[in-house]
């Protein structure tokens, strides 16, 4: 009887295991399914193998095929972390988020420096809106303090699901962990101009734009805040500079024209009218309330003159 390895010498099945990863990072599916087939063939108990078909599956959108794989080589190989991380993301995929989250308890448990079970659990308790995630984010920020983008990507979710106070920790976790990410910088101004503390948004903001200058929103953000604290000069410097990165930022125009027209600039700020407008015709309403409503103004009795002299 021929054993497994007279079916396929170990040199060869490495050197076919390293051809599916090296398709894999190609992203040649069909390619790294061919080469495991053979591999599945040759061994179709080894658990490295059931692995690599389940990566595959999983990739080209055939959970189900993935989970049973996957399941399949954590019978033989129990409690290894990059499986059960697999096994989540398998069940994920099948949009069974609840039958995520015992894999990747256990992932943690048993591979507490896998960083990527860590978030991947935080994620998913808050797409289940689990009691257990605030403990869950404690115990992540103890064992992965420096991993600054996964704090970062975990701010932006926990902001979209309303939950401000944990989104600001988790900016100020991804800011401590790189200072120089500026994306951090202005989730964290954002949150903070929601909760009314503007001096500090305002902080953040700056070194938001001062570690990328090309931020268009969070330069616009930094214009609302400055005008929300009254200062109308650093407000309109905010705005040009966003319309220098955006060319087509509408409502950056428009803001720029109120700042430039509370300055007592009103051809200035015409100029910045006309120029939303031009961007997005209807900007022309809430222009037509500011040019009137302003302590410095104009007051138009012919609306089709008003609106020839903004070119609308």
């Amino acid at each position: 009887m021929r054993s497994e390895t007279d079916a396929m010498p170990p040199h060869i099945f490495e050197q076919g295991f390293r051809s599916v990863l090296a398709h894999l990072n190609a992203g040649d599916l069909g390619a790294a399914a061919a080469v495991c087939a053979d591999l599945r063939r040759a061994r179709p108990d080894d658990p490295a193998v059931s692995q690599l078909h389940a990566t595959i599956e999983l990739r080209a959108g055939r959970p189900n095929q993935a989970l049973i794989s996957i399941r399949r080589s954590l019978a033989s190989r129990p409690r290894h972390g990059p499986s059960l991380i697999l096994a989540a993301r398998a069940a994920l995929a099948l949009g069974t988020p609840d039958q995520a989250v015992a894999p990747l308890r256990e992932a943690v448990a048993c591979a507490p420096d896998l960083a990527e079970a860590a978030f991947l659990l935080c994620r998913t308790l808050l797409d289940l809106n689990d009691p257990s995630l605030d403990a869950t984010l404690d115990q992540t920020a103890g064992r992965h303090p420096t991993q600054a983008r996964e704090w970062h990507q975990l701010g932006l979710a926990l902001r979209r699901s309303q939950r401000s106070a944990a989104a600001l920790t988790a900016f100020i976790r991804a800011a401590a962990a790189d200072p120089t990410l500026a994306a951090a910088q202005f989730g964290r101004g954002l949150l903070l101009r929601d909760a009314g503390r503007m001096t500090e948004a305002r902080s953040a903001l700056e070194r938001a734009v001062a570690l990328d200058q090309t931020a268009s929103g969070a330069w616009f953000a930094l214009g609302l805040t400055c005008q929300d604290l009254g200062d109308e000069h650093s407000a309109a410097a905010a705005f040009e500079a966003a319309l220098r990165g955006r060319p087509g930022f509408a409502e950056a125009a428009v803001n720029l024209g109120i700042a430039r027209q509370r300055l007592g600039d009103m051809a200035a700020a015409m100029a910045a009218y006309r120029s939303a407008i031009q961007i997005r015709p209807d900007t022309l309403g809430r222009i037509a309330q500011a040019v009137t409503a302003a302590r410095t103004g104009m007051l138009w009795l012919d609306p089709t003159a008003f609106r020839r002299a903004l070119g609308a």
